[in-house]
């Protein structure tokens, strides 16, 4: 039921679909039609909410976080679309049907959720639709003529290869999820401090040419992170990028951007050596 919820959310879509199916099941004439969108659909639902079912898909071939997917077999849209159409084409007087369109299609607006009061939504705020600073860290780390490697906060992974398809990732959005993320590096990143000698050594197992960090965000270990062969390089504003001192553009970046260095940039390193 919870993942129900989750799919659901407070939509009324569920509540027009079911409604919908009512009104088939009881005037639908066409056989085909009634087999389609209301016999399968019934058998559909039964198996999604029949645990039995429910437990060998989410341990065999899905799990908790993707089970909901097979209500996306359910063309529920196409059905409330369909019903709504016959209702409107089934008045005779044309007054009485454009009322009754316009009557369903804000009853529809009204029974969901505007789409930009949600958190997750944020404007655009340039032409590709992407974060700025997002653009600015890609156009850095791009090479003509060549793939590089980076490793990028979380709240980048969803928009940098959007930009610039040759930028690869060390992990991808499936990081995000909870269950499916199972690279050491991603811990590494989001660790608070960050620790200079797990995720430098975990980066060059992995062939990472760039290290993106957010401004400010504190690197611990017994030397800083340039002494694990990734230099500073410059910085977008709110991320710092370090480069791989043996990446073989290495040096030509270097040169490129030694007179863009941030003059604010301290590496904001925690000497753990130390410590007892």
């Amino acid at each position: 039921m919870e993942i129900y919820e989750s799919y659901s959310g407070t939509s009324m879509i569920f509540v027009w679909f079911i409604i919908s199916m009512l009104y088939l099941w009881t005037t639908e004439k066409d056989n085909d039609i009634k087999l389609l969108f209301c016999h399968l659909m019934c058998i559909m639902g039964v198996l999604f909410f029949f645990p039995p079912f429910a437990y060998t898909a989410i341990h065999v071939f899905l799990d908790n976080q993707t089970y909901y997917r097979f209500i996306w077999l359910m063309p529920i849209g196409l059905i409330v679309s369909y019903v709504a159409v016959k209702l409107v084409f089934g008045v005779a007087s044309p007054k009485y049907r454009r009322v009754l369109a316009i009557s369903i299609i804000i009853g529809m607006m009204v029974s969901g959720n505007f789409i930009y009061s949600n958190n997750s939504v944020t404007m655009a705020k340039n032409e590709y639709k992407l974060p700025v600073d997002v653009v600015s860290a890609a156009d850095i780390m791009h090479v003509d003529g060549m793939e590089v490697k980076a490793v990028v906060p979380a709240e980048m992974l969803q928009f940098i290869r959007q930009y610039d398809a040759s930028i690869m990732l060390a992990y991808g959005r499936d990081a995000l999820v909870e269950g499916w993320s199972g690279n050491p590096l991603y811990d590494a990143m989001e660790s608070v401090p960050v620790r200079s000698w797990q995720i430098s050594d975990t980066a060059r197992q992995q062939l990472v040419d760039y290290i993106v960090l957010r401004t400010g965000t504190p690197i611990a270990g017994s030397r800083p992170l340039s002494s694990y062969e990734y230099s500073y390089l410059t910085s977008t504003g709110i991320y710092d990028i370090y480069i791989f001192d043996r990446a073989v553009f290495a040096e030509e970046k270097k040169e490129q951007y030694k007179n863009n260095k941030s003059d604010s940039y301290t590496e904001n390193w925690i000497d753990t050596s130390k410590d007892s």
